[in-house]
């Protein structure tokens, strides 16, 4: 087996978030793989979803509705997992919400402020490192001891990839003051887990997609067609808004490269490189 293909074939996982959007295309590509995976979600996975996923999974899929934010939830996940699979190999953290301020921040009642930075920070990056230290301390049973193959690497890894989206690495928004501020804490925590776990043979990575065609992105952009226009137009490949499953073969790659740690991997359409075109004609269509 080469070092950079590893096959996620027989492999035991969590992904948090996964019953729609993002996360159900990650679970559903991952049961197609052929790896169990355990999915944790404040909703309930849709029963059309539940028939799509029979007719194409090639390995177990269990559901349960888990809140990330409850004492105790990332030990929960972990032994639950544990219990129904005999082990751990990956994480997906992809549960999230964003909070918004839609008015001028001088106007914002100071509690309001102060709790939305609270709530945004314990969704992530709070969940998310306490299921990243949850999960380690169970992969390191297996994989610290994996010895090296001819070629000098590690045949296998663990592996933990945590969803940040756009907001880590685009200019500011005054609407997502608490949301970008958690999502770059979280940035710097799987950067700091990536160096800290490495030595046990366990990688940390991310993904930063860019802006979603799903449901409630659709509902906040309806609402305010000057901001789409403005993404529309800063979006240098189209749509502008991507399909869930467009994040999916980097999550793959994140998964089964072993040699890949502490990196953030832009999934935007090319949205936070900045350039702006005075002269050159933009195609649409």
């Amino acid at each position: 087996m080469s070092v950079f293909t590893a096959s996620l074939e027989g492999k035991n996982g969590i992904v948090t978030g996964g019953t729609s959007g993002y996360g159900f295309e990650i679970v559903r590509k991952l049961a197609e793989a052929g790896a169990n995976t355990a999915v944790y979600s404040v909703d309930e996975l849709a029963r059309d979803r539940h028939r799509e996923l029979d007719r194409t999974r090639r390995a177990d899929v269990l559901f349960e509705t888990k809140d990330i934010m409850e004492d105790g939830a990332s030990e929960r996940m972990v032994q639950q997992t544990v219990e129904a699979f005999g082990g751990l190999d990956f994480v997906v953290s992809n549960a999230g919400f964003a909070i918004r301020f839609e008015t001028d921040l001088l106007e914002l009642p100071l509690d309001e402020f102060v709790q939305g930075l609270r709530t945004q920070f314990e969704v992530f990056p709070i969940a998310f490192a306490s299921l990243a230290l949850c999960a380690a301390r169970e992969m390191e049973k297996k994989y610290a001891a994996v010895e090296y193959d001819s070629t000098g690497h590690r045949p296998d890894s663990g592996a933990i990839v945590v969803n940040l989206s756009e907001a880590v690495l685009n200019n500011l928004r005054d609407d997502l003051i608490a949301y970008a501020a958690a999502k770059k804490a979280t940035q710097w925590i799987m950067e700091s887990l990536a160096g800290s776990l490495g030595p046990r043979n366990i990688r940390v990575n991310a993904i930063a997609p860019g802006f979603a065609n799903t449901e409630r992105p659709r509902l906040f952009y309806d609402r305010h067609p000057e901001i789409r226009a403005d993404i529309e137009r800063r979006t240098h490949l189209k749509p502008a808004f991507m399909h869930s499953g467009s994040v999916v073969p980097a999550v793959l790659y994140l998964l089964s490269d072993n040699y890949v740690t502490g990196q953030t991997i832009a999934l935007d359409g090319g949205y936070s490189n900045n350039m702006v075109r005075y002269f050159q004609e933009a195609l649409t269509s």
